[in-house]
Protein backbone atom coordinates (compact mmCIF):
# COMPACT_ATOMS: atom_id res chain seq x y z
CA UNK A 1 0.00 0.00 0.00
CA UNK A 2 0.77 3.90 -0.51
CA UNK A 3 1.21 5.94 1.74
CA UNK A 4 0.49 10.14 1.24
CA UNK A 5 3.91 11.04 0.67
CA UNK A 6 3.05 14.67 1.83
CA UNK A 7 2.97 13.12 5.39
CA UNK A 8 6.66 12.16 5.19
CA UNK A 9 5.92 8.51 5.23
CA UNK A 10 7.34 5.86 3.18
CA UNK A 11 6.09 2.73 0.57
CA UNK A 12 5.42 0.16 2.91
CA UNK A 13 4.95 -2.71 0.72
CA UNK A 14 4.28 -2.97 -2.77
CA UNK A 15 3.02 -6.01 -5.09
CA UNK A 16 1.63 -7.84 -7.71
CA UNK A 17 1.14 -11.40 -9.18
CA UNK A 18 -0.77 -13.49 -11.83
CA UNK A 19 -0.33 -17.19 -12.63
CA UNK A 20 -0.80 -19.87 -15.14
CA UNK A 21 -1.58 -23.55 -15.71
CA UNK A 22 -1.95 -25.99 -18.48
CA UNK A 23 -3.59 -28.99 -19.26
CA UNK A 24 -3.59 -31.09 -22.36
CA UNK A 25 -5.43 -34.35 -23.47
CA UNK A 26 -5.78 -36.57 -26.46
CA UNK A 27 -8.30 -39.18 -26.53
CA UNK A 28 -8.46 -42.48 -28.35
CA UNK A 29 -11.25 -45.21 -28.03
CA UNK A 30 -12.70 -48.18 -29.89
CA UNK A 31 -15.50 -49.50 -29.42
CA UNK A 32 -17.29 -52.84 -31.49
CA UNK A 33 -20.27 -54.98 -31.10
CA UNK A 34 -20.94 -58.56 -32.85
CA UNK A 35 -24.22 -59.50 -33.15
CA UNK A 36 -25.39 -57.23 -30.36
CA UNK A 37 -24.59 -59.77 -27.48
CA UNK A 38 -20.79 -59.16 -26.98
CA UNK A 39 -19.14 -55.86 -26.69
CA UNK A 40 -15.52 -55.08 -26.61
CA UNK A 41 -14.37 -51.15 -26.12
CA UNK A 42 -11.40 -49.23 -25.40
CA UNK A 43 -9.99 -46.08 -24.39
CA UNK A 44 -6.34 -44.21 -24.24
CA UNK A 45 -5.69 -41.15 -22.59
CA UNK A 46 -2.76 -38.77 -23.33
CA UNK A 47 -2.33 -36.01 -20.54
CA UNK A 48 0.24 -33.27 -19.54
CA UNK A 49 -0.14 -30.95 -17.27
CA UNK A 50 2.06 -27.93 -16.09
CA UNK A 51 2.36 -28.73 -12.50
CA UNK A 52 5.17 -31.54 -13.27
CA UNK A 53 8.78 -31.15 -14.68
CA UNK A 54 9.33 -32.47 -18.08
CA UNK A 55 9.85 -35.58 -17.27
CA UNK A 56 7.19 -36.93 -16.06
CA UNK A 57 4.38 -33.72 -17.60
CA UNK A 58 2.67 -36.57 -20.16
CA UNK A 59 1.27 -39.58 -18.79
CA UNK A 60 -0.94 -42.49 -20.47
CA UNK A 61 -3.89 -43.93 -19.01
CA UNK A 62 -5.94 -46.71 -20.67
CA UNK A 63 -8.85 -48.71 -20.51
CA UNK A 64 -10.58 -51.44 -21.50
CA UNK A 65 -13.99 -52.46 -21.38
CA UNK A 66 -16.15 -55.62 -22.08
CA UNK A 67 -19.43 -57.03 -22.07
CA UNK A 68 -22.00 -60.42 -22.51
CA UNK A 69 -25.85 -59.99 -22.95
CA UNK A 70 -25.97 -63.75 -21.98
CA UNK A 71 -29.36 -63.18 -21.68
CA UNK A 72 -30.21 -62.92 -25.50
CA UNK A 73 -28.68 -66.66 -25.59
CA UNK A 74 -31.31 -69.52 -26.86
CA UNK A 75 -30.87 -71.36 -23.46
CA UNK A 76 -31.73 -68.57 -21.30
CA UNK A 77 -34.58 -67.09 -23.64
CA UNK A 78 -35.79 -70.49 -23.29
CA UNK A 79 -36.09 -69.43 -19.97
CA UNK A 80 -39.20 -67.30 -20.55
CA UNK A 81 -38.87 -64.69 -17.46
CA UNK A 82 -35.29 -63.25 -18.47
CA UNK A 83 -35.73 -59.73 -20.06
CA UNK A 84 -31.82 -58.62 -19.35
CA UNK A 85 -28.96 -60.56 -18.32
CA UNK A 86 -25.61 -58.73 -18.75
CA UNK A 87 -22.21 -59.67 -17.62
CA UNK A 88 -19.65 -57.27 -17.69
CA UNK A 89 -15.92 -56.28 -16.63
CA UNK A 90 -13.24 -53.37 -17.01
CA UNK A 91 -10.16 -52.28 -16.11
CA UNK A 92 -8.26 -48.86 -15.91
CA UNK A 93 -5.98 -46.41 -14.70
CA UNK A 94 -6.65 -42.40 -14.35
CA UNK A 95 -4.47 -40.03 -12.66
CA UNK A 96 -4.51 -37.18 -10.56
CA UNK A 97 -2.09 -34.17 -10.52
CA UNK A 98 -0.52 -31.92 -8.11
CA UNK A 99 -2.97 -28.93 -8.00
CA UNK A 100 -1.56 -25.40 -8.56
CA UNK A 101 0.71 -23.58 -10.96
CA UNK A 102 4.15 -24.85 -12.18
CA UNK A 103 4.27 -26.67 -8.79
CA UNK A 104 7.30 -28.69 -9.24
CA UNK A 105 9.06 -25.41 -10.02
CA UNK A 106 11.66 -23.98 -7.19
CA UNK A 107 10.69 -20.47 -5.63
CA UNK A 108 13.14 -17.77 -4.64
CA UNK A 109 12.30 -14.25 -2.77
CA UNK A 110 14.25 -11.20 -1.44
CA UNK A 111 15.29 -11.39 1.80
CA UNK A 112 15.10 -7.93 3.43
CA UNK A 113 16.83 -6.23 4.71
CA UNK A 114 19.51 -7.51 3.10
CA UNK A 115 23.44 -6.82 3.09
CA UNK A 116 23.68 -2.66 3.97
CA UNK A 117 21.74 -1.55 0.84
CA UNK A 118 22.08 -4.93 -0.99
CA UNK A 119 19.04 -7.40 -1.18
CA UNK A 120 19.68 -10.63 -0.30
CA UNK A 121 17.98 -13.85 -2.51
CA UNK A 122 16.91 -16.62 -0.57
CA UNK A 123 15.01 -20.29 -1.68
CA UNK A 124 11.61 -20.65 -0.24
CA UNK A 125 10.21 -23.68 -1.71
CA UNK A 126 12.15 -26.52 -3.37
CA UNK A 127 12.82 -28.13 -7.06
CA UNK A 128 10.13 -30.51 -6.86
CA UNK A 129 11.76 -32.67 -10.65
CA UNK A 130 10.75 -36.13 -9.41
CA UNK A 131 7.21 -35.25 -8.46
CA UNK A 132 4.95 -37.71 -10.97
CA UNK A 133 1.16 -38.71 -11.35
CA UNK A 134 -0.81 -39.97 -8.58
CA UNK A 135 -1.96 -43.40 -10.65
CA UNK A 136 -5.33 -44.98 -9.31
CA UNK A 137 -5.92 -48.90 -11.02
CA UNK A 138 -9.17 -50.20 -11.03
CA UNK A 139 -10.34 -53.40 -12.05
CA UNK A 140 -14.36 -53.71 -11.98
CA UNK A 141 -16.78 -57.53 -12.67
CA UNK A 142 -20.79 -56.71 -12.51
CA UNK A 143 -23.83 -58.36 -13.47
CA UNK A 144 -26.90 -56.99 -14.08
CA UNK A 145 -30.56 -58.66 -14.21
CA UNK A 146 -33.88 -57.53 -14.94
CA UNK A 147 -36.58 -60.64 -14.35
CA UNK A 148 -40.32 -61.24 -14.70
CA UNK A 149 -41.42 -58.37 -17.05
CA UNK A 150 -38.49 -55.48 -15.43
CA UNK A 151 -40.50 -56.62 -12.11
CA UNK A 152 -37.52 -57.55 -10.68
CA UNK A 153 -34.18 -55.85 -11.39
CA UNK A 154 -30.77 -56.70 -9.83
CA UNK A 155 -27.15 -55.29 -10.23
CA UNK A 156 -23.98 -56.61 -8.60
CA UNK A 157 -20.62 -55.01 -8.57
CA UNK A 158 -17.01 -56.00 -7.60
CA UNK A 159 -14.52 -53.86 -7.59
CA UNK A 160 -10.75 -53.33 -6.23
CA UNK A 161 -9.26 -49.58 -6.89
CA UNK A 162 -5.14 -49.26 -6.16
CA UNK A 163 -3.98 -45.68 -5.98
CA UNK A 164 -0.12 -45.79 -6.37
CA UNK A 165 2.24 -43.04 -5.80
CA UNK A 166 0.03 -40.95 -3.40
CA UNK A 167 -0.10 -37.28 -3.55
CA UNK A 168 0.75 -35.94 -0.16
CA UNK A 169 0.83 -32.25 0.53
CA UNK A 170 2.47 -29.77 2.78
CA UNK A 171 4.79 -32.44 3.90
CA UNK A 172 7.26 -30.68 6.62
CA UNK A 173 10.67 -31.43 6.52
CA UNK A 174 14.07 -30.85 8.63
CA UNK A 175 14.96 -27.74 9.38
CA UNK A 176 18.51 -28.71 8.10
CA UNK A 177 17.36 -29.05 4.63
CA UNK A 178 17.27 -25.29 4.87
CA UNK A 179 13.07 -25.50 4.59
CA UNK A 180 10.13 -26.28 6.45
CA UNK A 181 8.17 -28.21 3.60
CA UNK A 182 7.53 -29.78 0.70
CA UNK A 183 4.61 -28.60 -1.52
CA UNK A 184 3.79 -32.41 -2.60
CA UNK A 185 5.29 -35.73 -2.54
CA UNK A 186 4.53 -38.87 -3.90
CA UNK A 187 4.86 -41.91 -1.33
CA UNK A 188 2.81 -45.26 -0.26
CA UNK A 189 0.28 -47.42 -2.01
CA UNK A 190 -3.33 -48.15 -0.93
CA UNK A 191 -6.01 -50.31 -1.80
CA UNK A 192 -9.85 -50.01 -1.88
CA UNK A 193 -11.92 -53.05 -2.74
CA UNK A 194 -15.42 -54.14 -2.02
CA UNK A 195 -19.11 -54.89 -3.27
CA UNK A 196 -22.48 -53.27 -4.01
CA UNK A 197 -25.68 -55.13 -4.64
CA UNK A 198 -28.43 -53.09 -5.83
CA UNK A 199 -32.15 -54.40 -5.58
CA UNK A 200 -35.39 -52.54 -6.74
CA UNK A 201 -38.59 -54.88 -6.51
CA UNK A 202 -41.76 -54.14 -8.09
CA UNK A 203 -44.17 -56.43 -6.29
CA UNK A 204 -47.90 -55.08 -7.05
CA UNK A 205 -48.62 -53.38 -10.16
CA UNK A 206 -51.74 -52.56 -10.98
CA UNK A 207 -53.72 -49.34 -12.59
CA UNK A 208 -54.88 -48.61 -8.59
CA UNK A 209 -52.24 -49.72 -6.58
CA UNK A 210 -48.70 -50.08 -7.15
CA UNK A 211 -46.21 -50.96 -4.19
CA UNK A 212 -42.38 -50.94 -5.06
CA UNK A 213 -38.94 -51.66 -3.16
CA UNK A 214 -35.49 -50.89 -3.57
CA UNK A 215 -32.40 -51.98 -1.33
CA UNK A 216 -28.89 -51.45 -1.65
CA UNK A 217 -26.17 -52.83 0.10
CA UNK A 218 -22.57 -52.44 0.06
CA UNK A 219 -19.40 -52.89 1.53
CA UNK A 220 -15.65 -51.30 0.96
CA UNK A 221 -12.41 -52.13 2.68
CA UNK A 222 -9.26 -49.62 2.26
CA UNK A 223 -5.78 -51.29 3.17
CA UNK A 224 -2.23 -49.49 3.44
CA UNK A 225 -0.25 -51.56 1.25
CA UNK A 226 3.32 -50.04 1.25
CA UNK A 227 3.85 -47.42 3.57
CA UNK A 228 4.50 -44.00 2.47
CA UNK A 229 8.21 -43.87 3.44
CA UNK A 230 8.16 -40.02 4.85
CA UNK A 231 5.39 -40.54 7.27
CA UNK A 232 6.05 -41.54 10.74
CA UNK A 233 5.08 -45.16 12.04
CA UNK A 234 3.36 -43.74 15.16
CA UNK A 235 2.05 -39.95 16.28
CA UNK A 236 1.62 -40.50 20.22
CA UNK A 237 2.01 -38.73 23.48
CA UNK A 238 1.61 -40.81 26.76
CA UNK A 239 -1.31 -39.00 28.40
CA UNK A 240 -5.25 -38.76 28.79
CA UNK A 241 -7.50 -38.97 26.18
CA UNK A 242 -4.36 -39.37 23.42
CA UNK A 243 -4.88 -42.52 21.04
CA UNK A 244 -2.18 -43.46 18.84
CA UNK A 245 -2.15 -42.42 15.09
CA UNK A 246 -1.14 -44.85 13.01
CA UNK A 247 -0.52 -46.11 9.33
CA UNK A 248 0.22 -50.00 9.46
CA UNK A 249 1.03 -52.18 6.26
CA UNK A 250 -1.93 -54.60 6.21
CA UNK A 251 -4.49 -52.79 8.26
CA UNK A 252 -7.23 -49.99 7.27
CA UNK A 253 -6.70 -46.27 7.43
CA UNK A 254 -8.62 -44.92 9.94
CA UNK A 255 -7.50 -47.71 12.59
CA UNK A 256 -7.94 -47.20 16.56
CA UNK A 257 -4.81 -47.90 18.68
CA UNK A 258 -4.93 -47.77 22.52
CA UNK A 259 -5.41 -49.50 25.59
CA UNK A 260 -7.32 -52.58 26.76
CA UNK A 261 -9.23 -50.96 29.54
CA UNK A 262 -10.03 -53.64 32.17
CA UNK A 263 -12.34 -51.84 34.89
CA UNK A 264 -10.76 -50.34 37.94
CA UNK A 265 -8.66 -51.81 40.87
CA UNK A 266 -10.67 -53.09 43.45
CA UNK A 267 -8.57 -53.45 45.93
CA UNK A 268 -4.55 -53.29 46.99
CA UNK A 269 -3.94 -57.05 46.14
CA UNK A 270 -5.03 -55.95 42.37
CA UNK A 271 -3.24 -53.37 42.42
CA UNK A 272 0.23 -55.84 42.32
CA UNK A 273 2.39 -56.32 38.64
CA UNK A 274 2.02 -59.49 37.25
CA UNK A 275 3.71 -61.01 34.98
CA UNK A 276 2.47 -62.47 31.44
CA UNK A 277 2.18 -66.20 33.56
CA UNK A 278 -0.04 -63.92 36.33
CA UNK A 279 2.25 -64.19 38.59
CA UNK A 280 3.04 -61.41 40.98
CA UNK A 281 6.85 -59.32 40.44
CA UNK A 282 8.58 -58.96 43.41
CA UNK A 283 11.68 -56.24 43.67
CA UNK A 284 15.13 -57.41 44.74
CA UNK A 285 13.84 -56.63 48.15
CA UNK A 286 11.16 -59.34 48.02
CA UNK A 287 8.53 -56.81 48.26
CA UNK A 288 5.53 -57.21 45.51
CA UNK A 289 5.89 -54.04 42.59
CA UNK A 290 3.07 -52.13 42.08
CA UNK A 291 1.27 -51.50 38.54
CA UNK A 292 2.50 -47.41 37.46
CA UNK A 293 -0.41 -46.11 35.10
CA UNK A 294 3.12 -44.09 33.00
CA UNK A 295 5.31 -43.00 36.04
CA UNK A 296 2.47 -42.92 38.53
CA UNK A 297 1.69 -45.49 41.46
CA UNK A 298 -1.78 -47.11 40.99
CA UNK A 299 -3.90 -47.15 44.16
CA UNK A 300 -7.46 -48.69 44.15
CA UNK A 301 -10.07 -47.43 41.90
CA UNK A 302 -7.89 -46.15 39.50
CA UNK A 303 -7.71 -47.12 35.89
CA UNK A 304 -6.76 -50.88 35.00
CA UNK A 305 -5.33 -51.17 31.87
CA UNK A 306 -4.22 -54.44 29.99
CA UNK A 307 -0.32 -54.71 30.51
CA UNK A 308 0.79 -56.20 27.64
CA UNK A 309 3.80 -56.53 27.69
CA UNK A 310 3.89 -57.60 31.37
CA UNK A 311 6.15 -55.23 33.09
CA UNK A 312 4.75 -53.67 35.68
CA UNK A 313 3.91 -50.23 33.31
CA UNK A 314 1.72 -48.97 31.26
CA UNK A 315 2.81 -47.39 28.61
CA UNK A 316 2.67 -46.52 24.71
CA UNK A 317 4.50 -50.32 24.72
CA UNK A 318 0.57 -51.85 25.68
CA UNK A 319 -0.94 -49.94 22.72
CA UNK A 320 -2.95 -52.55 20.65
CA UNK A 321 -5.52 -52.46 18.09
CA UNK A 322 -8.87 -51.65 18.68
CA UNK A 323 -10.73 -51.39 15.42
CA UNK A 324 -11.09 -49.11 12.62
CA UNK A 325 -13.56 -46.06 11.14
CA UNK A 326 -14.61 -47.87 8.47
CA UNK A 327 -18.08 -49.33 8.19
CA UNK A 328 -18.28 -53.04 8.17
CA UNK A 329 -21.32 -52.01 5.62
CA UNK A 330 -23.37 -49.71 4.40
CA UNK A 331 -27.29 -50.19 3.01
CA UNK A 332 -30.24 -48.39 2.17
CA UNK A 333 -33.92 -48.55 0.69
CA UNK A 334 -37.45 -48.09 1.09
CA UNK A 335 -40.82 -48.77 -0.10
CA UNK A 336 -42.94 -46.77 -2.33
CA UNK A 337 -46.59 -47.27 -2.68
CA UNK A 338 -49.05 -45.55 -4.46
CA UNK A 339 -52.92 -46.18 -4.10
CA UNK A 340 -55.00 -44.08 -6.71
CA UNK A 341 -54.45 -40.31 -5.92
CA UNK A 342 -52.11 -41.18 -3.26
CA UNK A 343 -48.44 -41.80 -3.02
CA UNK A 344 -46.19 -42.58 0.17
CA UNK A 345 -42.52 -42.69 -0.32
CA UNK A 346 -40.07 -43.84 2.57
CA UNK A 347 -36.23 -43.90 2.66
CA UNK A 348 -34.20 -45.36 5.51
CA UNK A 349 -30.02 -45.73 5.86
CA UNK A 350 -27.70 -47.65 7.67
CA UNK A 351 -23.70 -48.19 8.62
CA UNK A 352 -22.89 -51.04 10.93
CA UNK A 353 -19.75 -51.84 12.44
CA UNK A 354 -18.12 -48.07 12.07
CA UNK A 355 -16.07 -47.80 15.58
CA UNK A 356 -15.90 -44.11 16.60
CA UNK A 357 -13.80 -42.47 19.91
CA UNK A 358 -16.78 -41.06 22.36
CA UNK A 359 -15.14 -37.63 22.95
CA UNK A 360 -17.64 -36.70 24.65
CA UNK A 361 -17.51 -39.00 27.13
CA UNK A 362 -13.80 -38.51 27.61
CA UNK A 363 -15.30 -34.61 28.27
CA UNK A 364 -17.81 -35.61 30.89
CA UNK A 365 -16.93 -38.79 32.73
CA UNK A 366 -12.94 -37.64 33.60
CA UNK A 367 -13.97 -35.95 37.04
CA UNK A 368 -10.44 -34.36 36.22
CA UNK A 369 -11.25 -31.09 36.77
CA UNK A 370 -14.23 -28.19 37.38
CA UNK A 371 -15.88 -28.57 34.29
CA UNK A 372 -19.60 -30.30 34.54
CA UNK A 373 -19.60 -34.07 34.21
CA UNK A 374 -22.48 -36.11 33.23
CA UNK A 375 -24.68 -38.53 35.37
CA UNK A 376 -22.33 -41.33 34.85
CA UNK A 377 -19.93 -40.56 36.77
CA UNK A 378 -22.56 -41.07 40.31
CA UNK A 379 -21.76 -44.51 39.58
CA UNK A 380 -17.81 -44.04 40.30
CA UNK A 381 -16.14 -46.33 42.46
CA UNK A 382 -15.62 -45.15 46.11
CA UNK A 383 -15.11 -48.12 48.06
CA UNK A 384 -14.01 -51.58 47.75
CA UNK A 385 -16.30 -53.99 46.40
CA UNK A 386 -18.19 -51.21 43.80
CA UNK A 387 -19.57 -53.07 40.93
CA UNK A 388 -18.78 -50.17 38.47
CA UNK A 389 -15.90 -49.76 35.41
CA UNK A 390 -15.51 -46.18 36.24
CA UNK A 391 -12.89 -44.88 38.02
CA UNK A 392 -12.66 -42.99 41.44
CA UNK A 393 -12.38 -38.63 41.13
CA UNK A 394 -9.33 -37.59 40.71
CA UNK A 395 -8.60 -33.64 40.85
CA UNK A 396 -5.73 -33.06 38.42
CA UNK A 397 -4.25 -36.15 38.53
CA UNK A 398 -3.51 -39.51 37.72
CA UNK A 399 -4.12 -41.18 34.17
CA UNK A 400 -7.72 -42.75 34.90
CA UNK A 401 -8.78 -41.46 31.00
CA UNK A 402 -5.95 -42.66 28.63
CA UNK A 403 -7.31 -43.41 25.19
CA UNK A 404 -8.59 -46.80 25.49
CA UNK A 405 -11.70 -48.90 24.28
CA UNK A 406 -13.55 -47.47 27.26
CA UNK A 407 -14.43 -44.83 24.72
CA UNK A 408 -14.75 -46.66 21.72
CA UNK A 409 -17.75 -47.43 20.37
CA UNK A 410 -20.32 -49.25 17.84
CA UNK A 411 -21.85 -46.15 16.43
CA UNK A 412 -24.01 -48.42 13.79
CA UNK A 413 -27.72 -47.26 13.32
CA UNK A 414 -30.58 -47.46 10.76
CA UNK A 415 -32.20 -43.82 10.03
CA UNK A 416 -35.74 -43.19 8.46
CA UNK A 417 -34.23 -40.39 6.49
CA UNK A 418 -37.73 -39.73 4.80
CA UNK A 419 -41.30 -40.11 4.77
CA UNK A 420 -43.51 -38.08 2.32
CA UNK A 421 -47.11 -38.67 1.71
CA UNK A 422 -48.61 -37.02 -1.79
CA UNK A 423 -51.96 -36.34 -3.22
CA UNK A 424 -52.52 -35.70 -6.50
CA UNK A 425 -55.76 -33.75 -7.25
CA UNK A 426 -58.37 -35.57 -9.65
CA UNK A 427 -57.56 -34.84 -13.24
CA UNK A 428 -61.31 -34.45 -14.27
CA UNK A 429 -61.03 -31.52 -11.99
CA UNK A 430 -58.37 -29.67 -12.37
CA UNK A 431 -58.45 -29.87 -16.50
CA UNK A 432 -61.51 -27.28 -15.88
CA UNK A 433 -58.97 -24.95 -14.44
CA UNK A 434 -56.60 -25.38 -17.35
CA UNK A 435 -54.04 -27.40 -14.61
CA UNK A 436 -52.87 -30.22 -15.97
CA UNK A 437 -51.14 -31.08 -12.59
CA UNK A 438 -51.78 -29.95 -8.98
CA UNK A 439 -49.92 -32.40 -6.22
CA UNK A 440 -50.06 -31.55 -2.37
CA UNK A 441 -47.17 -33.24 -0.45
CA UNK A 442 -46.18 -33.41 3.02
CA UNK A 443 -42.40 -34.63 3.68
CA UNK A 444 -40.51 -35.63 7.07
CA UNK A 445 -36.79 -35.92 6.95
CA UNK A 446 -34.43 -37.94 9.31
CA UNK A 447 -37.94 -38.82 11.23
CA UNK A 448 -36.36 -41.24 13.98
CA UNK A 449 -32.90 -43.40 14.36
CA UNK A 450 -32.34 -46.89 15.47
CA UNK A 451 -29.19 -47.36 17.55
CA UNK A 452 -27.56 -48.37 20.89
CA UNK A 453 -24.88 -45.68 20.53
CA UNK A 454 -24.75 -43.41 23.50
CA UNK A 455 -24.26 -40.45 21.54
CA UNK A 456 -25.97 -37.45 20.22
CA UNK A 457 -25.50 -39.06 16.67
CA UNK A 458 -23.98 -41.96 15.48
CA UNK A 459 -23.25 -40.66 12.13
CA UNK A 460 -19.94 -39.33 12.46
CA UNK A 461 -17.81 -38.41 9.73
CA UNK A 462 -14.36 -39.41 9.66
CA UNK A 463 -11.64 -36.94 10.19
CA UNK A 464 -9.92 -34.85 7.17
CA UNK A 465 -6.58 -36.14 6.83
CA UNK A 466 -4.72 -39.66 6.16
CA UNK A 467 -5.15 -41.13 10.04
CA UNK A 468 -9.28 -40.32 9.38
CA UNK A 469 -9.77 -40.84 12.93
CA UNK A 470 -13.30 -40.49 13.79
CA UNK A 471 -14.34 -38.87 16.62
CA UNK A 472 -17.84 -37.70 18.08
CA UNK A 473 -17.28 -34.29 19.39
CA UNK A 474 -20.67 -33.14 20.14
CA UNK A 475 -21.94 -32.35 16.54
CA UNK A 476 -25.00 -30.75 16.80
CA UNK A 477 -27.28 -33.59 15.81
CA UNK A 478 -29.57 -33.73 12.72
CA UNK A 479 -32.59 -31.90 13.19
CA UNK A 480 -36.10 -33.47 12.14
CA UNK A 481 -37.46 -31.08 9.51
CA UNK A 482 -40.78 -30.61 7.90
CA UNK A 483 -42.08 -29.67 4.72
CA UNK A 484 -45.28 -28.93 3.30
CA UNK A 485 -45.96 -27.98 -0.35
CA UNK A 486 -47.90 -28.15 -3.98
CA UNK A 487 -46.90 -28.71 -6.91
CA UNK A 488 -48.50 -27.11 -10.12
CA UNK A 489 -48.08 -27.47 -13.45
Amino acid sequence: SLSDPTAGAAVVGMGSGNSMTRNIGAISSLHYTFMEKYILSGTYRWEANSSLSAQHRWKGFPSIGAAWHFGDEKIIKKLGFVDLAKLRFSWGRTGNAPSGAFTYLGVFQPVTPGYIDMTAIGPVSIQLDNLKWETVEQTDFGVDFSLFKNRLQITGELYNRVTTDLLQKDIELPSSTGFTKMKFYNSGKLANKGWELILNVEAVRDEDLNLSFNFNFSKNRNEVLELPDNLQFERYNFGNGNYAHRIVEGNPVGSFYGYRYLGVYQNTDETYARDLNGNVIYDLEGEAVVMNNGNRKVYPGDAKYQDIDGNGVIDQYDIVYLGNAMPLFTAGGGFNIRYKAFTLNTFLHGRFGQKVVNRVRISTENMFGTANQSTAVLGRWRNEGDDTDIPRALYGEGYNYLGSDRFVEDASFVRLKMISLKYALPKTFIERLGITRFDVFATIQDVFTWTDYSGQDPEVSLGSNIYMLSEDKANTPRPRRYALGITVN
